[in-house]
């Protein structure tokens, strides 16, 4: 990768969503879009923005929640500015992913980035302030799911997982980080990046974090705030205490209409499956959709004769028990992926949600249960997609001809090094091989033939005799194939450098590395860069070169 600063180009691609229910939302398929309420586009904030009007909420109090959660952290003047806004009567833009290591993917980044741009370009439209707000999701306890990053080396895509069992069923909340397990994982992770001007920054920036914060939810959140102070990024956790009082009233509600909750998103998920999709949820009609901790383990209920069970009946409350615990210790529960939306819609104005393609997957299933609490839902707008190339990778890409399309989408390099290895290979010896081999198979054919006519008992030893010499056969191919790639290693590596980059893992960079590596690459202020750059709220996937 570049090191040093270098001015950035920034281009466009439509990238084909890899679902179809996604690729019919954002193509306007009719049939998808009266899942939702509106348009995932520009011209449908006026008419949001409109019906938000009645929208009941707390202001102050609400920002005083969401102050007492960022003030650790620091509270930018742009933030400040924003959460005096808010207070006036200022709508919201929110967004949110769950709190993974070092930021976790770069599309949680981009999802901040996507939410400020929204923010931005909607209170330019409508002549309205208009907020982003990012939602920490600190009440998730997979955390197998946040525990890892994945890196290169030795030209190989590597998964490095962070060891999470001591902390059971804890959040990402509750979870106190084991800081001598973390730092010396932190510190194999950074092994594995090439030293730059940036390294020694950056590396007393993250221990920085690590050294004042406790749990994955407090990392993740000053990074965040640290990425995103210029821009004022509002941030609170689902799982802080002051926000689960403040949702108290609301947790009642989900609580009374569970079952027409349940009831209307499996309706719509039946209805979806009907027409062909894939089941988002595998939606369950008993399901009540909340979570509840109990000494310490987070356990999912369901509705049973008018009661909330979980964890195989051996926790139980009535639903009068269940208010009660709203009332008193509503930091007791916490919300799933169907609930969490509709709180969040209870709690914010929000005038758009944006989300990656699960996540709108999901919401497809939601629109009769918003009604059901008497609410619409928001404009749902997906994420800007987003790809960083570097100049090495912009060499190579010129050098064989190709193009981001071609690499990402089309998988070309997949098939150059398919040619290039046949074109290349030891044709003749490969065959004088495979000819030994159909020799040996049919000797030892007429072999076990005169054997089993002796003892029908050495038959197997024929057959395991034989596997032996074919497998020895097989390895002495597969070197062969070795050693011909070792001889071609230049071209082949960079086909895979290619990969790596733009399709690693077979995915989309954005879903496989955090930002780190970037930032080492490009400087501490790769984010506020990318802000910088002008971004149209659009489908199309955005390529920034460096």
């Amino acid at each position: 990768m570049e090191k040093g600063i270098r001015k950035m180009r920034l281009t466009e691609q439509f990238v084909p969503p890899s679902s179809k229910l996604m690729d019919d939302y954002i193509n306007g398929d009719e049939n998808l879009r009266r899942y939702f309420s509106y348009n995932p586009d520009l011209d449908s904030l006026g008419s949001r923005q409109q019906k938000l009007q009645n929208h009941e909420v707390d202001r102050q109090r609400l920002s005083a929640v969401i102050r007492n959660y960022m003030e650790p952290y620091g509270i930018s003047e742009k933030a400040e500015e924003h959460l005096q806004d808010f207070v006036e009567g200022a709508s919201a833009v929110v967004t949110g992913q769950q709190a993974g290591l070092l930021s976790g993917p770069l599309y949680t980044i981009h999802k901040a980035i996507s939410a400020i741009v929204l923010a931005k370009q909607a209170s330019e439209q409508l002549n309205e302030k208009v907020v982003p707000v990012f939602w920490i999701a600190g009440e998730d306890h997979d955390l197998a799911e946040i525990s890892h990053l994945y890196r290169e080396i030795n030209g190989r895509v590597e998964k490095l997982n962070f060891p999470h069992v001591e902390y059971g069923k804890k959040t990402a909340s509750t979870a106190n980080l084991n800081k001598t397990r973390i730092t010396d994982f932190l510190n194999e992770y950074f092994r594995s990046l090439p030293e730059t001007a940036h390294s020694k920054k950056l590396q007393q920036l993250i221990f920085g974090f690590l050294e004042t914060t406790e749990t994955y939810t407090q990392f993740f959140s000053a990074m965040l705030n640290h990425f995103f102070d210029r821009e004022g990024l509002l941030m609170v956790d689902a799982a802080h205490p002051e926000m689960r009082k403040y949702e108290s009233e609301f947790f009642k509600r989900l609580i009374k209409l569970s079952p027409s909750i349940a009831k209307e998103v499996y309706t719509a998920e039946q209805e979806l499956v009907a027409q062909g999709y894939n089941p988002p949820l595998s939606a369950e009609e008993d399901a009540a959709h909340l979570f509840i901790t109990v000494k310490g383990e987070r356990i999912l209920l369901k509705r049973e004769d008018g009661n909330f069970i979980g964890n195989d009946g051996k926790v139980r409350f009535s639903q009068s028990e269940l208010l009660d615990i709203a009332e008193r210790s509503p930091e007791m529960l916490s919300n799933n992926v169907v609930t969490r939306p509709l709180m969040q819609e209870m709690v914010f104005p929000v005038l758009a949600f944006v989300g990656g393609p699960g996540e709108i997957a999901y919401w497809s299933l939601f629109k009769k249960a918003f009604e059901t609490l008497g609410m619409e839902m928001p404009v749902i707008m997906p994420r800007l997609g987003m790809t960083l190339v570097n100049r090495k990778v912009q060499t190579l890409l010129e050098k064989y001809e190709l193009t981001f399309e071609d690499v990402a989408v089309k998988q070309k390099t997949r098939m150059l090094k398919a040619d290039l290895l046949d074109a290349v290979r030891e044709k003749e010896a490969e065959k004088m091989i495979e000819e030994l081999e159909a020799k040996i198979q049919a000797d030892y054919d007429s072999i076990q033939k005169r054997i089993s006519e002796v003892s029908k008992g050495l038959t197997p030893l024929v057959e395991k005799n034989l596997q032996f010499h074919l497998k020895q056969l097989d390895f002495l191919k597969h070197k062969l194939e070795d050693e011909v790639v070792l001889q071609n290693s230049v071209q082949f590596g960079h086909y895979d450098l290619l990969e790596n980059e733009l399709l690693p893992n077979g995915s989309l960079q954005e879903r496989i590395y955090n930002p780190v590596p970037y930032m080492n690459d490009y400087g501490l202020d790769l984010v506020s860069r990318i802000l910088a750059l002008d971004f149209k709220y659009d489908k199309n996937h955005k390529i920034i070169y460096f």
